[in-house]
């Protein structure tokens, strides 16, 4: 993603700026063939800095790059594990049936310089009414869970399955999981799990069912706050091996209308005008920076760019919000932002 470099300069640096940049360009400055990337800002932090991920389809670019990535790599590392799960992408024989798409996270905005931490694995969850359409086998979770287990390096645990089939066990009908995942240089060790389909007046009920240690009253109050703005969300909670219920770490994505599995992308179809309300509300709760809420707004950007290559299109946008609530029931901000880098025309015709 070497056009990164290029387009660093339209960038708010309140978002971005300096080391951050620098940080970052180190991780994804030699991506090959990814036009289309994600950021992701903490809107509470003064740090001008993000983390990002890429989208990697099988038998492309990228993928191939992270491939011969690994042909160095010790056997046993996450580089080598991510190469093993790619190949086995390329043959429809092979890949898991259930998996929609592949997407990887890169941590550096709270990172130590001096640590190059492994990209987290995130999996899209084929639906299970796009399964039967398709008359095929349904996934149980446990397939699920030890398919993220060795996309990161990690070997089966059956406490981890176990505990990830208590979430699915618990879901109210209508849920589903969208995402499943893992970050391989966090700890404790944890799969993820992204609920979608919940209803606001379930989502006390389940966190009950799930043993969520954390503060109720606070899950649904931050709900709440920002329901008539959006109405739609999702439930991130993390499950381990040794924990009784899932990990306190509680994620609540938001996003704007529209109905699950059949919208675009919403950083695609959303702008400044339908995203100020909402920083402007984030920034009320304390939950955004003055700073980093001007920043936002002025992310959401189109702009034609020139050179000597011919004209490309730069397109920037927000996806959703995400509000964590900690173990110590702290409340902390993230926006997930979108960008695209596409030629037009070439400059020779």
């Amino acid at each position: 993603m070497r056009w990164l470099t290029e387009i660093r300069e339209l960038v708010p640096c309140a978002l971005i700026d300096g080391r951050g940049w620098d940080r970052l360009l180190q991780r994804a400055g030699d991506l090959p063939g990814a036009s289309y990337c994600g950021f992701e800002f903490r809107l509470g932090a003064a740090r001008p800095a993000a983390d990002f991920f890429v989208v990697v389809v099988p038998g492309q670019a990228l993928a191939e790059h992270y491939v011969r990535q690994a042909e160095a790599a010790p056997r046993g590392s996450s580089a080598a594990a991510l190469a093993r799960y790619l190949v086995q992408l390329r043959d429809p024989e092979t890949a898991p049936r259930w998996v929609a798409g592949t997407m990887l996270e890169y941590e550096v905005a709270e990172t130590a310089e001096e640590r190059r931490a492994a990209p987290g694995v995130f999996l899209k969850v084929r639906l299970e009414r796009e399964l039967a359409h398709a008359h095929r086998r349904r996934w149980s979770p446990s397939e699920l869970t030890a398919t993220v287990a060795r996309a990161v390096g990690w070997t089966e645990n059956r406490g981890e399955q176990q505990a990830a089939a208590r979430v699915f066990a618990a879901l109210p009908a209508g849920s589903e999981v969208a995402h499943i995942g893992a970050l391989p240089d966090r700890a404790p060790r944890a799969v993820r799990l992204v609920i979608q389909g919940v209803a606001h007046a379930e989502v006390t009920h389940l966190l009950e069912r799930l043993g969520w240690s954390g503060c109720l009253h606070t899950a649904r109050a931050v709900l709440a706050d920002l329901r008539d703005l959006l109405p739609r969300f999702r439930l991130s909670v993390d499950v381990g091996a040794g924990a009784r219920g899932v990990l306190p770490r509680l994620g609540l994505e938001l996003y704007h209308a529209g109905e699950w599995g059949l919208e675009m992308d919403s950083w695609l179809t959303t702008g400044r005008g339908e995203w100020r309300p909402v920083v402007e509300r984030l920034a009320a709760r304390g939950w955004c920076l003055p700073a980093k809420a001007q920043g936002l707004l002025a992310w959401c950007a189109l702009d034609r760019l020139y050179d000597r290559r011919g004209v490309h299109l730069l397109y920037r946008g927000i996806n959703h919000v995400k509000l964590t609530i900690e173990e110590d029931n702290v409340v902390q901000a993230k926006a997930y932002a979108g960008v695209a880098f596409v030629r037009l025309a070439d400059q020779r015709s």
